[in-house]
């Protein structure tokens, strides 16, 4: 755990028209570093995000993109840190095994990498999804 913290948690919301993933690896890397959380785990952090946020914003059917919004919210509970990226699509997401010199499909294969677990939900709305994953802070 990180020394003298309680459960902490943050989220934001942006519209999906016009959307780029650096904002949300932006927010991770910020709140995270605030948070006092290794440089080790921010970078596995931030990588992780881009690769979600970037599924979020390219795969949404272009009918949902108009209206619809990316929601991401980060908690720390203990020294275990949980993210989620919500859109309004509801195909779930698809680990695909990429060929060795295929420049795509690595996205979720990374975040099956680096994260503690990870998975995806309905979202509570009811309306889209919920990617989730989990990452143990590194101690240096």
């Amino acid at each position: 755990m990180i020394q003298g913290t309680a459960e902490r948690a943050t989220s934001c919301e942006w519209h999906l028209d016009g959307f780029q993933p650096i904002v949300a690896r932006r927010m991770a890397e910020s709140t995270l570093t605030l948070w006092g959380v290794p440089a080790e785990t921010i970078d596995d952090a931030k990588l992780i995000t881009s690769e979600v946020a970037t599924n979020a914003a390219k795969h949404v059917h272009p009918e949902l993109r108009r209206a619809g919004f990316i929601h991401f919210r980060i908690s720390l509970s203990g020294d275990t840190l949980r993210f989620e990226i919500s859109d309004p699509d509801s195909r779930p997401p698809l680990l695909i095994r990429a060929a060795h010199d295929d420049e795509q499909y690595r996205g979720l294969t990374i975040v099956d990498a680096l994260a503690k677990d990870w998975g995806f939900e309905a979202a509570a709305s009811g309306i889209g999804k919920v990617i989730w994953w989990a990452q143990i802070i590194s101690h240096p």
